[in-house]
């Protein structure tokens, strides 16, 4: 069991449940603290400390930004982890991502009408209370009307296999040094997410450089190779080792399994403001 997971999304982002229900899940499970990493999403933190102290959870305030690496033509996600009270430097760059997804995703959904699968915005726009209409929203329009989509690995064979550079360069994805240097300035830790998602090993001695602090080292998506390589890797550049569900819905996502132990928390949390060591 997890001493803290600190890669979790709700209905803020692409989460299909709502800040109390993940809470209270989290804590169900044990769970000692949580950051509640939205995509590109920061201004609902006081929400979430409202939430957890009602519940006796403990949190710190975290975002997931969706980078990209332009000279290799790559996504990259970077989680932040304490931020300040007033990240605007985050914000600034999340608000423009979230305005380009938007803006695809209203193109995504003409498209998906012109092949037959006839939702409208205004349908997914139904399941995102807080936010832009995310892929996940999309998805549960598409479930709501189409029953036979309802199976986990409609979403993945639809949704998470990886996209072409003209796509990616409408999503208006944070430039990575830019991201990373924006966690810096907002007081954060920036980790790099999943690195086995979007092939990242080859590219983190470049991402030390623009002052990577650490390394997801439990995630869901990774196989034994992964916890080698990113073992190795944080050694080598002394990143600290964060980690979690990457919760979404318990339909997707086990929680409780994924995530940091006591000792690696407490190495985290010490590391703020630290100079990363090369």
């Amino acid at each position: 069991m997890p001493y803290a997971d600190l890669h979790m999304h709700t209905d803020y982002s692409d989460g299909v449940h709502t800040i109390e229900e993940v809470v209270s899940l989290a804590r169900q499970k044990g769970i000692h603290t949580i950051a509640i990493t939205d995509h590109d999403t920061v201004f609902h933190y006081e929400q979430v400390k409202a939430v957890c102290q009602n519940q006796g959870m403990e949190t710190i305030r975290g975002v997931e930004m969706s980078c990209y690496d332009f000279n290799v033509l790559k996504k990259v996600h970077i989680v932040g982890l304490w931020l300040n009270d007033n990240p605007v430097h985050v914000e600034a760059l999340c608000q423009k991502t979230l305005s380009c997804r938007d803006a695809y995703h209203h193109k995504q959904i003409e498209q998906m009408a012109q092949k037959g699968l006839a939702i409208t915005y205004e349908d997914a726009k139904k399941y995102a209370p807080h936010n832009i209409v995310f892929k996940m929203h999309i998805f549960r329009a598409l479930c709501e009307k189409y029953p036979e989509y309802r199976e986990p690995q409609k979403y993945r064979q639809l949704f998470a296999g990886k996209t072409g550079r003209e796509i990616d360069l409408q999503m208006g994805y944070i430039d990575i040094k830019e991201g990373i240097e924006a966690i810096i300035t907002d007081g954060g830790i920036p980790v790099l997410a999943h690195p086995c998602e979007y092939g990242n090993y080859e590219e983190i001695p470049k991402y030390v450089s623009y002052g990577l602090r650490g390394i997801e080292r439990s995630h869901p998506s990774m196989k034994e190779e992964d916890y080698r390589l990113t073992r190795e890797f944080a050694r080598t550049y002394h990143l600290l080792e964060s980690g979690g569900s990457d919760f979404h819905s318990e339909a997707l996502t086990a929680m409780g399994e994924f995530g940091v132990t006591q000792g690696q928390f407490a190495a985290l949390k010490a590391g703020r403001g630290k100079t990363a060591l090369h």
